[in-house]
């Protein structure tokens, strides 16, 4: 038996057969692509939402001593003094102050109530080593602090314990690693055995190393792992009163800018393995 279509009918046979041709190729280029992307492909965009505010202020005494005030109500008074430590100063035992490579930190919690914290200040102030006077230093304080008893308190401090000006790092380092972008800076650091490697050189626009860590190849899937690992943690440590802290305390030493931190946050998603191997290549170059 023959088949026989009208015009109609075979014109709609052809134009589905068509359509399923085109399907199938179309489908079959995309699984091609699925397969050999392109490593640009592997940096998947990390979800940056906007971090709450420092509500820090910051300014500088006539010895040229850097204070960071940060607002907190739900905090109590606290203090922190992070001064210079030389090769030649030896610890010093006390119960509030602990000692890093290249600073000191000196710590003091005065309650919910200055007024009945302002003894015990008193206190530590007087018994404050007298070896540790006289020394480069910046003053950080947390809580819910006016700012004119913020600045009295810090001007007071400054005359107890005669602190200068933290002055800029020895000439002992032997990399000078570009300032931008501030996301490589991050995933630098990051890698180092310790954080007190590196100092920023304010005058130069510069990270000084001493020491770079031996690295391996830099992949786009490792650095991906890198950003969602670092970004959390991140925003946990953006989040916590204690860490925040830490991180004022790490400004104001080390003279950072108060956009600094939210450079890097933000630049994050823009670091690739290119960006990251030339900036480790101008970091290798400056050796001395």
């Amino acid at each position: 038996m023959k088949l026989r279509f009208s015009r109609s009918s075979l014109n709609l046979i052809i134009f589905t057969c068509i359509i399923l041709i085109g399907w199938a190729s179309i489908h079959k280029n995309q699984t091609l692509d699925d397969s050999f992307a392109p490593a640009s492909r592997l940096y998947s965009a990390i979800e940056l939402p906007p971090l709450e505010p420092l509500y820090q202020q910051s300014w500088t005494s006539q010895e040229g001593v850097d204070i960071r005030w940060q607002s907190r109500l739900d905090h109590d008074f606290l203090v922190r003094i992070r001064g210079m430590r030389t090769d030649s100063m030896s610890a010093i035992s006390n119960p509030n102050i602990s000692w890093q490579a290249g600073y000191w930190q000196w710590d003091i919690n005065l309650g919910p109530d200055f007024e009945a914290g302002l003894a015990e200040l008193n206190a530590q102030l007087e018994e404050f080593p007298q070896a540790l006077k006289g020394q480069g230093g910046v003053i950080i304080l947390q809580g819910p602090w006016s700012a004119s008893v913020a600045r009295l308190t810090s001007a007071r401090i400054i005359k107890v314990l005669r602190l200068i000006a933290v002055s800029d790092i020895t000439e002992e380092t032997k990399h000078d690693c570009p300032w931008q972008p501030i996301s490589a800076q991050f995933w630098l650091q990051d890698q180092l055995t310790q954080a007190t490697f590196s100092q920023p050189n304010m005058v130069k626009k510069t990270w000084q190393i001493q020491q770079l860590p031996k690295l391996s190849t830099i992949s786009p899937a490792s650095l991906n792992v890198w950003k969602q690992t670092f970004v959390k943690q991140w925003q946990l440590n953006w989040q916590n009163p204690t860490t925040q802290f830490d991180m004022l305390a790490d400004l104001a030493y080390y003279r950072l800018p108060e956009n600094y931190l939210l450079q890097g946050y933000w630049g994050i998603n823009a670091l690739d393995t290119q960006t990251l191997e030339e900036y480790l290549a101008q970091c290798q170059a400056s050796s001395r």
